[in-house]
């Protein structure tokens, strides 16, 4: 049974240039009086209507294809009908009949905008938004955001949802600790679904497990609700990689399984970042290994020797409640060359205190989110407070490709093949 009724478009994908406060807060009335009337209507349908619970939001099941997320009251069908730019209406659907449905969506032309519309038991459940198709490794311009530890959601978090629409970002990293205080299913909606919904119509969300995220059975809840690459290792991803453009993304999970020399995730980080072929690298978890609050030392002995073997550029993590960026950092003091480790944990929690450290280059305890632009073989980091202003830059440049490294595990040490980089 379809209802009386059909919204087409409620706003563009990216918001015009030089918007004013005025019409920004219009339209976050606009969407917000929408979807109070397609809850009244719904509240009036027949009782055999299906009502949208939650969504629709989109997750990476692969480094090549998008999944369509959204949650009903009652059991259906999934079905999406999406369009690249040559305005050609074509249908993905899942076999699978159920209250939550998964619809992945492959083989679509690299970096288009994809228009999309989301259907269970034949009704049209919500209105048509649009995503940005992943980036095959022949691309060398994009944009990411990592945002994190939003576990309270409120204002802070719809507030950094706008920017990150309006920033034209792929998608967003998340560096843990989604929900408080426990990580359960039922504070989902009430602080990360509908705090970021305008964002989650339009880019996947990537996350890493949060120490909070982990505290009702072992992450449960998190492992349902985001899709996300598998790893090959494990039966589900704590930990995984997904190429963009030329840039490898790994999460790794220090909250819920070991990472110590010999363990699996170790193993596999080995050999993922060994068989790289990619110019940048970024790899992010939950605790930071550098920190001007709560660093974690065990972390710092264990990883931070593998990510500086294999050139990795960027380390994003949470946890403490603030903003940082530290000097590059090789053998464990700041030199000229080396990692740089970003926390970014400004989503909405408690700020938290800090005594800079000497590593530290940048600290501050403000509320925001991160932007990534790489355009080759040069980056442009910026960290942005709720409204979109920036108060610090980074730019990295790497005119040639890094060559990749070999290694073998050894006693828990990496036995270099090749000369440092």
């Amino acid at each position: 049974m379809r209802a009386s009724f059909r919204i087409s478009r409620v706003l563009p994908a990216r918001e015009p240039q030089g918007s004013s406060e005025v019409r920004m807060r219009g339209t976050r009335w606009l969407e917000r009086t929408v979807l109070v009337c397609v809850t009244a209507l719904s509240l009036v349908a027949p009782a055999s209507a299906l009502v949208l619970t939650r969504g629709p939001y989109l997750g990476r099941p692969s480094d090549s294809s998008v999944a369509v997320i959204w949650n009903t009251d009652t059991a259906a069908d999934s079905r999406v009908d999406y369009a690249a730019p040559d305005g050609v209406w074509r249908t993905a659907t899942s076999p699978d009949v159920g209250t939550r449905h998964v619809v992945a969506i492959a083989g679509l032309p690299s970096g288009a905008e994809i228009t999309y519309r989301i259907f269970s038991g034949g009704v049209e459940l919500a209105p048509e938004s649009s995503f940005r198709a992943p980036r095959d490794a022949s691309e060398t311009r994009f944009r990411f955001a990592v945002i994190g530890d939003t576990a309270e959601g409120g204002s802070v978090l719809t507030d950094i949802a706008d920017r990150l629409v309006e920033s034209g970002a792929d998608f967003a990293v998340h560096t843990g600790d989604v929900v408080y205080p426990t990580g359960s299913q039922q504070n989902y909606d009430k602080t990360f679904f509908l705090p970021l919904a305008r964002w989650l119509l339009r880019g996947p969300v990537l996350p890493t497990l949060g120490n909070h995220d982990v505290m009702t059975s072992r992450g449960a809840p998190y492992l349902t609700n985001f899709v996300v690459p598998p790893n090959g290792v494990t039966p589900n991803s704590r930990f995984y990689a997904i190429r963009q453009a030329n840039a490898l993304f790994v999460c790794l999970d220090v909250e819920s399984s070991s990472y110590g020399a010999d363990s699996p995730q170790y193993d596999w980080l080995v050999r993922t970042l060994s068989a790289s072929t990619a110019t940048w690298t970024f790899v992010y978890f939950h605790e930071p290994p550098y920190s001007s609050g709560h660093p974690n030392h065990l972390v710092r002995l264990i990883l931070c020797p593998l990510f500086e073997h294999f050139g990795v550029d960027i380390v994003f993590s949470g946890h403490v409640h603030l903003y940082e960026r530290t000097w590059p950092i090789r053998d464990f003091v700041p030199t000229g060359r080396g990692v740089v480790y970003i926390t970014e944990g400004g989503g909405g929690s408690p700020l938290s205190g800090f005594h800079q450290e000497d590593y530290s280059a940048f600290v501050a305890a403000r509320f925001g989110y991160t932007e990534v632009q790489i355009d080759g073989g040069t980056l442009h980091l910026t960290a942005h407070d709720p409204n979109g202003s920036v108060f610090d830059s980074l730019v990295l440049d790497k005119p040639q490709p890094a060559p990749s490294a070999g290694v073998r595990v050894h006693k828990g040490h990496v036995r270099r093949h090749m000369g440092r980089r």
